[in-house]
């Protein structure tokens, strides 16, 4: 059975966490005693709160928003689901680009009444920035402008034009009620103008991400010393094999892989996503953050490169030339920011170019340099090896997020 990834997105009460608790209600995946919690928070007169079931923390039920990504888990008779509920805050905009790094499908919430916000603009972005390949636009709350068809058919015409901007592959509307069930899980009989799928409907015939790539690579997260030198780490792509020439980078030495472990059991090749130990032919000393990959197909390898980053940190914007730690996967190194090449502008989209600094939840185009020389791939062929995050020497904060 598959599992498909998807994560909510909108503004403060357009209903994200309702549209959560709506899909496991209607699922039947909310397990009796969560049903008592939830149904003791409302009030003696007021009907279940769904959004309660994914707002676990206090001060977010006392508070009416969700302030942390919250994951939740269900099943269906084809597949397993894992939601992300992100906040919709500008403030918490980091939270949805951190929750949002390996999703399948993006759903963004607009409010029939409010229309295309600002936060809009911002989740939409992130959507372009994670190159996230499909994006529903779920127009909420249709109950509350009378499930007109010209409310929503305004609002997906409004939103094409963002769409074509970012450059969105994929963009499918559907005009909901996350709070009374209007296509969410069956169709609306108020709403017969719209003959296109009801959101489960959509999700069920969604095709999970493929996590396997043209190329192999294996991110080395441990060396094991023993009487054999092993590497535990995972497989980020392809199918690596027992007898496989590889390299490893950046370094770039040949060898040829011995023995894969996967578990405690001794295996003739692993895939994507699994966490394995292999063992090389040679005597040759990879480290942490190194990358085996295909012999004939290695990684880029360099110390500069071009890089688009969310900055995510609030109290301290970025500063050109300033030290900073960079990661990818397992490697660790120093790095500054040389040159701002651009900013994108979050109501145009327009690209542009100005004195200030780079302050937070705005995206921009950067030149990095490291200190050592690290192997990546550029975001668009493998996501896993083409993103990573900045961090502040000083205060250990995770200041960016950036794509290759």
């Amino acid at each position: 059975m598959d599992i498909l990834r998807f994560i909510t997105a909108g503004n403060i009460n357009d209903g994200k966490s309702t549209l959560i608790g709506r899909l496991l209600y209607d699922t039947n995946n909310i397990k009796k005693d969560v049903l008592e919690s939830v149904a003791d928070a409302a009030q003696e007169t007021s009907p279940i709160n769904l959004a309660f079931i994914t707002d676990g923390l206090r001060t977010e039920r006392e508070n009416g928003i969700t302030i942390d990504v919250a994951y939740k888990y269900f099943t269906t008779a084809k597949r397993k689901y894992i939601i992300t509920d992100a906040p919709g805050h500008f403030e918490f905009t980091r939270n949805l680009v951190t929750g949002a790094s390996g999703v399948d499908v993006m759903i963004i919430l607009i409010d029939a009444k409010n229309g295309i916000t600002e936060q809009t603009r911002r989740h939409s972005l992130v959507a372009s920035f994670l190159k996230t390949g499909r994006v529903v636009v779920a127009v909420n709350k249709m109950d509350l402008v009378g499930y007109d068809e010209q409310v929503f058919t305004t609002l997906k015409n409004e939103y094409l034009a963002i769409a074509e901007k970012l450059q969105l592959p994929e963009v499918t509307f559907i005009p909901v009620s996350a709070l009374l069930g209007d296509n969410i899980s069956f169709r609306s009989a108020k709403m017969g103008w719209y003959s296109g799928q009801t959101l489960m409907q959509y999700l069920e015939s969604c095709t999970p991400v493929a996590t396997d790539a043209i190329v192999t690579r294996f991110s080395i997260q441990y060396v094991i010393d023993g009487e054999e030198r092993g590497y535990a780490g995972k497989v980020l792509s392809g199918v690596i094999k027992t007898g496989d020439e590889v390299g490893v980078y950046p370094a770039g030495e040949k060898t040829i892989v011995k023995k894969i472990l996967h578990g405690y059991d001794e295996v003739t090749e692993a895939k994507a996503g699994e966490n394995i130990v292999l063992f090389l032919d040679s005597g040759m000393a990879g480290k942490r953050g190194d990358l085996i990959a295909c012999a004939t197909e290695g990684p880029s390898c360099s110390t500069q490169f071009d890089a688009t980053i969310c900055w995510l940190n609030a109290d301290a914007a970025l500063q050109v030339g300033k030290p900073y730690f960079l990661r990818i996967n397992g490697l660790k190194t120093s790095c500054v920011i040389n040159d701002i090449l651009y900013k994108t502008d979050i109501h145009s989209f327009e690209e542009y170019t100005d004195n200030r600094p780079v302050d937070v939840n705005q995206f921009a185009k950067v030149k990095i340099e490291t200190k050592d020389i690290i192997p990546y791939d550029p975001f668009s062929v493998l996501k896993e090896n083409g993103r990573g995050i900045i961090i502040d020497v000083e205060t250990n904060y995770t200041s960016a997020a950036f794509i290759i």
